[in-house]
């Protein structure tokens, strides 16, 4: 078993060696479009991991990001005799015994699972999610060769601004969990619950009784269209308003839904991909995959945050930015400490120096927000998102944002694109303007404050954020590096303005 194991692992080791320099040097095609190939034609693993490239606005630039949300699974459709012994495998039943009625032919097809239709006993049409044979062993030797590719990466540093090794450890142990489609199960029935508060928006009921690791069941979706076939062109102008479907309203209505989710609710649906959302008639909208699910900062971080949309949704600058700047007081402080080591003896004047560095450093951050918010908020370039250069600004200024954070703004920034591809007319202030109207911002803090729809779903859910031993013994030394990198950037940040300021030079060394 092992020599096999090893073996697989050599001829998957060429097979992708092949792959990667006969992309590389087919000078036909620009670099974003041999990225993509590569991730189809690599299948696996990769697919996965292109489709979590796709996020980070933060690491790739945009015209890669933009290929990457056009990735699609070029897998061959398995056997139907390899699905069926999966399926006899996982329920101990053939799907012939199992269902009234069973569509041999697969309505979708994945690098981990095929979809098919089927009814069970009492006629209730459902999706029938079954896992391909042998994905986890195949997944686990791709792991291992993206964790050296990786090495690569980093070693040569072919990466300027980012390293891999930031994504892979939770990459991995992302997949890993989504490969149990338990998890998928059990976030989707407990948001299914609280869907039922908002009628616009559709979660599958789901069967969980009737799911197993490897093998999902949940109610098929009928007289839906996929966002994805619309972006194909497989779906004409006329079969939209045939089903009285409007892509403008839709997309407003998604990003208004998506701050519903994230603000009010605590937890968001982190994936949407438009494979993963369909369009009902009347205007609904479906969410498919539950396997990322994003969870809310708690409470205080959040209310900041809410206050900076509402600053970026009435075009105030200097209110966003205050609230941002706010938050990173909190990281800000304890930095300057670490910096100063003041003793209690000393805190009025540790006091002063901060008060002093804060005010100029928030001047300066808020001429650097007008930089990035007034162009956009002048719609010069609607496709200039201002969410990956915020993310940027605030690691400028030694502020980390907070993971779940981060996934947020990369949920919106996907959201931003998708939209503007379905309806060219999109505006994103209108979209949270939307949202303020039917919560404004008192409201919107009373509810996050009570945190009663959190409340709700918060034990049921299995969100993103929450990470197993593994990753977290893997990503403890990168996370003190990090740390470590953050201090000395701060140490530099006052430096230079002790240097630039007299006053705050004089007040240093008082200190002493």
């Amino acid at each position: 078993m092992r020599i096999m194991r090893i073996a697989n692992f050599l001829k998957r080791l060429l097979e992708l060696n092949w792959l990667f320099f006969s992309v590389l040097f087919n000078f036909k095609l620009t670099g974003p479009v041999r990225l993509r190939i590569f991730f189809e034609q690599a299948g696996g693993a990769f697919v996965k991991l292109g489709q979590i490239l796709a996020l980070r606005q933060d690491f790739l630039p945009l015209p890669y990001i933009a290929e990457l949300l056009n990735l699609r699974n070029k897998s061959l459709e398995a056997m139907p005799e390899e699905i069926e012994k999966v399926f006899l495998e996982e329920t101990g039943r053939s799907i012939k015994d199992f269902f009234l009625e069973f569509n041999p032919q697969p309505v979708a097809s994945g690098s981990i699972s095929q979809v098919y239709c089927a009814k069970l006993p009492d006629g209730a049409e459902v999706a029938v999610k079954i896992q391909r044979p042998k994905i986890k062993e195949i997944f686990e030797t791709d792991f291992i060769l993206i964790c050296f590719f990786t090495g690569v990466f980093d070693f040569f540093r072919l990466f300027s601004n980012r390293w891999l090794s930031e994504i892979i450890p939770e990459f991995v142990s992302w997949t890993r969990r989504d490969l149990d489609f338990t998890n998928e199960a059990k976030n989707a029935a407990s948001l299914y619950e609280h869907s039922k508060y908002h009628l616009q928006t559709v979660i599958p009921k789901q069967y969980l009784k009737l799911t197993t690791p490897r093998v999902l069941i949940q109610e098929f979706i009928i007289d839906g269209i996929f966002a994805n076939d619309i972006l194909m062109k497989k779906i004409t102008e006329e079969q939209l308003i045939e089903k009285d479907i409007n892509c403008g309203e839709l997309v407003n209505y998604l990003l208004k839904d998506q701050m519903r989710q994230y603000f009010i609710d605590g937890f968001f649906h982190a994936d949407p991909h438009p494979a993963n959302l369909i369009f009902l008639p009347g205007n609904k909208l479906v969410y498919l995959n539950f396997g990322i699910v994003g969870e809310a900062m708690k409470q205080d971080d959040r209310l900041l945050f809410l206050r900076a949309f509402y600053g970026m949704a009435k075009k105030d600058v200097d209110f966003l930015s205050r609230n941002f700047f706010e938050f990173g007081q909190k990281v800000f402080r304890e930095e300057i400490d670490f910096f100063l080591q003041a003793d209690l003896r000393k805190k009025e004047a540790v006091d002063k120096i901060i008060g002093k560095i804060k005010e100029i450093i928030f001047n300066d951050f808020r001429k650097k927000m007008e930089e990035i918010m007034n162009p956009w908020f002048e719609a010069i370039d609607k496709t200039n998102t201002p969410f990956l250069k915020i993310m940027r600004l605030a690691d400028e200024y030694s502020v980390p944002f907070p993971r779940e954070m981060i996934l947020f703004f990369r949920s919106l920034s996907i959201l931003d694109t998708l939209a503007l591809q379905l309806s060219p007319d999109f505006d994103m202030i209108k979209a949270l303007n939307l949202f303020f109207d039917d919560y404004p911002l008192e409201k919107a803090e009373e509810l996050i404050k009570k945190g009663v729809h959190e409340k709700e779903a918060g034990d049921k859910i299995i969100p993103m954020t929450d990470v197993d031993w593994e990753f977290f013994k893997e990503t403890s030394v990168i996370q003190k590096e990090k740390i470590l990198a953050a201090k000395e950037r701060m140490m530099n940040l006052i430096l230079y303005y002790a240097d630039k300021h007299e006053e705050i030079r004089s007040m240093i060394k008082s200190l002493k």
